[in-house]
């Protein structure tokens, strides 16, 4: 399958290609493909940590409302897991008489570099809760509480849980024509098309009915990620009108709530510095940010296309092999 990837992005060190990276880019409104870069037609991919606020929006049919908005943009993010993060997600976990040792999610080091350091300085555990899915299974056990199911094995894929939230994926990506597997966290993720992955996160951000979900994105932007994310930076920087989120393998999903449109990335190799670059470019291109939005916020050190030594002297470039008209 990897043949198939169109290169979109080289990296070219004195001029000899050092590196290049392959993958798509599908940008979409509801009604229609609008372009794509290479054909990924038919081809399924695991959503990983992009599902998340697709998941998050089964408790909002299920009728739980009680979340304050710094709770539902944890719950959807990749988070870092910084100390106002785990408040929070201790917070949801309180309201259900639960625990961390509730949570099915493994330890894992926090991806903030000031809370891993605090960690290693004063010998402190990696705990469940700094595990940057954390939110997402406080909110699974939510939503067990809620229907009255077992918690202990939540994270099975025959759970009553597991079957609720991937018919709630299926519903807004309109499609029953899924892969489904673990992911890293051990909750269950499901593979659709980019296409498809894309009308979903366009279904649920430009419904009245999951409003609160958006909402709360786009106000509490380094909830829903953490600084210098990626996903957490292009919402910072759209000004209201962008809400964008990241998963494991490559993949990248950007609404413009404007002009109800959405952009789907894959790197092929799962490149975080290729992802970045080919998303931003991709957002300029179609003029969705523009430079000066870039060059003012932190998605600047995201978008650094020279290759320097460690002097800074500059002795290559990333040259982009495609364009988004």
């Amino acid at each position: 399958m990897a043949n198939n990837y169109p290169v979109l992005i080289k990296y070219m060190r004195n001029g000899l290609e050092e590196s290049a990276h392959s993958g798509f880019i599908v940008h979409l409104s509801k009604e229609k493909l609008l372009h794509q870069t290479g054909n990924s037609e038919g081809i399924k991919f695991y959503q990983r940590s992009c599902s998340k606020p697709l998941q998050f929006s089964s408790l909002i049919k299920e009728g739980i409302n009680n979340f304050t908005q710094e709770e539902i943009a944890v719950c959807c993010a990749s988070h870092t897991g910084t100390k106002e993060h785990q408040r929070h997600i201790r917070s949801i976990l309180n309201n259900i008489n639960m625990t961390e040792n509730d949570l099915l999610c493994p330890p894992d080091s926090p991806l903030d570099k000031y809370e891993k350091e605090y960690l290693i300085k004063n010998n402190l555990p990696v705990l469940k809760i700094h595990n940057n899915c954390s939110g997402k299974h406080a909110a699974m056990l939510t939503l067990c509480k809620h229907k009255n199911f077992e918690t202990s094995n939540y994270n099975d894929l025959s759970h009553s849980i597991s079957k609720i939230v991937i018919e709630q994926i299926c519903n807004l990506c309109e499609t029953k024509d899924i892969v489904i597997s673990k992911d890293g966290c051990t909750l269950p993720t499901v593979a659709t098309t980019l296409p498809e992955l894309g009308k979903g996160f366009l279904n649920l951000f430009l419904s009245e009915k999951y409003e609160k979900i958006r909402t709360s994105i786009l106000n509490h932007p380094y909830l829903a990620g953490g600084r210098g994310r990626i996903d957490s930076e292009i919402i910072s920087a759209g000004k209201g009108n962008l809400i964008s989120k990241v998963g494991a393998g490559g993949i990248i999903v950007v609404v413009n709530l404007k002009r109800e449109e959405a952009l789907v990335v894959k790197i092929s190799d799962a490149s975080y510095s290729a992802r970045s670059l080919v998303i931003i470019k991709s957002m300029l291109d179609l003029g969705w940010l523009e430079e000066e939005d870039v060059i003012k916020s932190p998605l600047n050190d995201l978008y650094e296309t020279k290759i320097k030594t460690e002097t800074g002297e500059i002795i290559g470039e990333a040259e982009f092999l495609f364009k988004i008209s």
